[in-house]
C-alpha cells in the first residue's frame, strides 16, 4: 500500500509483529483518537485479546500504561503528531513496548499505516542475526572504513579511539524492554544516545563524508518550531540528488564541501547552520539502518532511519533535540561500511558480487 493512500481502514495482526517474541496474554495498540476507526488489530495466534487505546492529550504513556494496560502485555503506540515520553521503569513493568517515533517529523496518517503493514512482514530473526554479524565483525575490526565509491570519499572510524556507545534496535524484544518501531536500526553514539554531553564526539571519525540521500529534520515538542523545521528540510532535499562532502576531524565538521552545482543549496544550508550553532559540528551519531523490509519515504519522515534497502543503509546523525533546536540524520544509500580489509559490512560495495566473471550467451562473434 503506498503510504499517501488514505484507505477508510486498514487490518493488522498482533501476531505478525515478531519484535514482540512469542505472542502471550493482552496485545495493547495505543493510537490517537482517529486511529480508533481507521486501524483495526486482531490478535492472530497466540494472543488471548486485543485492546486498542487512544492517549487523551495531556496524559503520558507511563500513566495510561499504569492505569489501563494489563502488566505483563505487549504494547505498540502509533501517535501521529504527539512527542510520547519512555515510561520510567517503575512505569513499564514487564510490559514490551515498541513505540512509532511520530512526533518529531510531520507523519501522515498514509505513513503510519505503512509501516505498520511494512513491520507485519518485518523479517525479526533476520534482523537478529544480521545485529549479531554486524558487532561481530565490526568489534573484530581495528577499525571501519566509510567510502562513496562513485563520489571517490573516504573516512576511517577507529572506535576504539575515545569513549563511544554501541546501540541495538533490532531483534526480539524482552521484558521490560522497548524499541523503536518499525525495528531495524544499529548505530554507534558519542554518548548514552538519551543523553547529549557537547563535549561528546566519535573522537576516531576523521576523513570525507558524502551526504547523497533523503534528509531526516527533527524537532522537539514546540509547535512554533515547525515552519523553520520545513524551510530547513527543504533547504537540504537537493541532497536526495546532489551530493555534499563533509571534511570530518576527530568527530568534528571542519568544512561542507558541495560536490556539485545542484548540491550549493543544501551545503549553504548546512554551512549556515553549523556557523550559527558550533554543537552541529558534533558528529553524533553512525547510524545503520537494517531493516530490508520498508521503502523510504519521499519526505521528512524519521522512521526513514531504519531503511535499509537490501545490503543496508548508512546514516549520519547531527544534533540532538532539546540541546540543538533541531537534530539532522542523512541517509547515504551510496556510502558502504567496510572493515579494515576491505571486506563490505553494509550498504552500496555489499551489493556488488564479487568473484564470479559475467559471460554473455549472445552470438556476437562480429562476423554477421
Amino acid at each position: 500500500m503506498s503510504p499517501l493512500s488514505s484507505p477508510p481502514r486498514v487490518d493488522v495482526t498482533a501476531s505478525d509483529f515478531g519484535q514482540f517474541g512469542d505472542p502471550r496474554g493482552t496485545f495493547c495498540l495505543i493510537t490517537d483518537e482517529a486511529g480508533l476507526t481507521s486501524v483495526r488489530c486482531l490478535p492472530g495466534k497466540g494472543y488471548e485479546r486485543v485492546l486498542h487505546l487512544a492517549l487523551p492529550p495531556g496524559q503520558s504513556l507511563g500513566e495510561l500504561l499504569a492505569e489501563r494496560v494489563p502488566a505483563d502485555a505487549d504494547v505498540l503506540v502509533a501517535c501521529p503528531g504527539r512527542f510520547i515520553g519512555s515510561p520510567a521503569p517503575g512505569e513499564l513493568g514487564t510490559r514490551r513496548l515498541s513505540v512509532l517515533p511520530a512526533g518529531s517529523t510531520p507523519l501522515t496518517g498514509g505513513h503510519v499505516r505503512y509501516f505498520l503493514e511494512s513491520a507485519a512482514r518485518t523479517d525479526v530473526a533476520g534482523q537478529e542475526a544480521a545485529a549479531e554479524e554486524f558487532f561481530e565483525r565490526a568489534g573484530a575490526s581495528e577499525r571501519l572504513l566509510i567510502t562513496d565509491d562513485t563520489a571517490g570519499s573516504e573516512a576511517e572510524f577507529d572506535h576504539g579511539a575515545g569513549d563511544c556507545v554501541w546501540n541495538q534496535q533490532a531483534g526480539v524484544l524482552g521484558p521490560g524492554e522497548q524499541q523503536i518501531f518499525p525495528a531495524g536500526k544499529l548505530s554507534v553514539t558519542a554518548a548514552e544516545i538519551t543523553v547529549f554531553s557537547p563535549e561528546a564526539r566519535l573522537a576516531g571519525l576523521r576523513g570525507t563524508l558524502t551526504l547523497r540521500g533523503w534528509p531526516i529534520v527533527h524537532r522537539h515538542a514546540d509547535p512554533a518550531d515547525e515552519p523553520e523545521q520545513r524551510r530547513l528540510f527543504e533547504a537540504l532535499a537537493p541532497l536526495v540528488s546532489h551530493a555534499v562532502h563533509l571534511e570530518v576531524n576527530g568527530g568534528t565538521i571542519d568544512r561542507v564541501t558541495p560536490a556539485e552545482a545542484g548540491a550549493r543549496p543544501a551545503a549553504e544550508a548546512l554551512e549556515a547552520l553549523l556557523a550559527a550553532q558550533p554543537l552541529y559540528r558534533t558528529v553524533w551519531e553512525l547510524g545503520f539502518g537494517i531493516n530490508t523490509g520498508t521503502e523510504v519515504m519521499p519526505a521528512n519522515c524519521g522512521p526513514n532511519e531504519v531503511h535499509g534497502a537490501r545490503h543496508g543503509v548508512l546514516n549520519l546523525g547531527i544534533g540532538v533535540t532539546p540541546t540543538t533546536r533541531f537534530a539532522l540524520a542523512f541517509l547515504c544509500p551510496r556510502s558502504s561500511l567496510l572493515t579494515a580489509d576491505g571486506t563490505p559490512l553494509l550498504g552500496a560495495r555489499k551489493a556488488v558480487r564479487r568473484g564470479r566473471l559475467q559471460r554473455t550467451s549472445s552470438a556476437s562473434c562480429g562476423c554477421h
